[in-house]
């Protein structure tokens, strides 16, 4: 299947990059070693890939309101407190805007969303066949065969879990496109979603492959009296955490057509910005990259 369209979680990726470069800073002392990093995953990406179109993603939000209301426990322990030293890595979000810009390469957000939330929208308005580029297993619920693929980050983007329908249903057990119901069910403690109380992995998995979604297991007669009671006493939850996992398609989305440019769009913003951070190696691999 060849690639149309390449879809980058920008954050996953910058995130990944800063703990795997060691420390590089620029001329006046500012942190890049998260935007080097990104920069080589991108000159990585391009050639392996052979997109035609691709999106960067970004965080508008990282804790949406609306999500947020619905589980006040939502990324709650990930807020900063008065003592918490600065995040490393957002101000270099920043400088990878600045260079993805310059280069030409569409980047795409929408005020008060996660890119999880982009990524879903500009997914459910293209026929295009895609692949998403992310280290976050919640963008698995996008994954429709023979359409569209998450590519896992394992290792940097060296090495990648292409996850198709029959990766999801090998890894869990549960059919390949119905990992937003396992996802309710089971929760996810890193992103401060308790899941249903006394429910694990291996029960969710279990309801989702006999029942084959939520509804229809909250609907089932045969049900054990303990897991229907474990169920009601989540009744609460479980409304809740729909409106959390679900990624909607309909986020007020802003980004370039993602024709992926063969030169810098910019070329000389491309060089003073590269200079000014420190990124010129980066920068011209990402240059030579994008013209093969």
């Amino acid at each position: 299947m060849a690639t149309k369209t390449l879809f980058v979680d920008a954050a996953s990726l910058a995130y990944r990059a800063y703990h795997a470069v060691p420390e590089i800073r620029a001329d006046d002392g500012t942190l890049v070693n998260a935007a080097y990093g990104f920069l080589n995953f991108m000159s990585r990406l391009v050639p392996d890939r052979k997109p035609s179109r691709m999106h960067v993603a970004l965080d508008a939000d990282w804790r949406p309101q609306f999500r947020v209301d619905a589980i006040p426990s939502y990324k709650s322990h990930r807020v900063a407190g008065p003592d918490d030293p600065p995040d490393p890595v957002d101000p270099q979000m920043k400088i990878i805007v600045e260079m993805l810009e310059a280069f030409g390469i569409s980047v795409a957000a929408a005020e008060g969303y996660e890119a999880e939330d982009v990524i879903a929208t500009l997914v459910a308005r293209t026929d295009d066949s895609v692949e998403i580029v992310t280290g976050d297993r919640d963008l698995f619920q996008l994954v429709r065969d023979p359409n569209v693929q998450v590519l896992y980050t394992l290792r940097g983007v060296t090495e990648l879990a292409h996850v198709d329908e029959a990766w999801i249903h090998a890894k869990y057990g549960i059919p390949g496109d119905r990992y937003f119901d396992y996802a309710v069910l089971r929760g996810d403690p890193s992103d401060g979603l308790p899941g249903v109380r006394g429910i694990g992995e291996k029960t969710a998995s279990d309801l989702v492959r006999k029942y084959g979604s939520l509804d229809a297991i909250l609907a089932a007669r045969d049900l054990s009296p303990t897991v229907r009671a474990k169920l009601r006493a989540s009744a609460d939850y479980l409304i809740a955490a729909r409106k959390v996992v679900l990624m909607p398609r309909d986020a007020p989305v802003t980004s370039g057509e993602g024709t992926l440019p063969r030169t810098p769009a910019h070329p000389e913003r491309v060089l003073a910005l590269a200079k000014r951070y420190a990124l010129e190696g980066a920068a011209k691999r990402l240059v030579e990259a994008l013209a093969a």
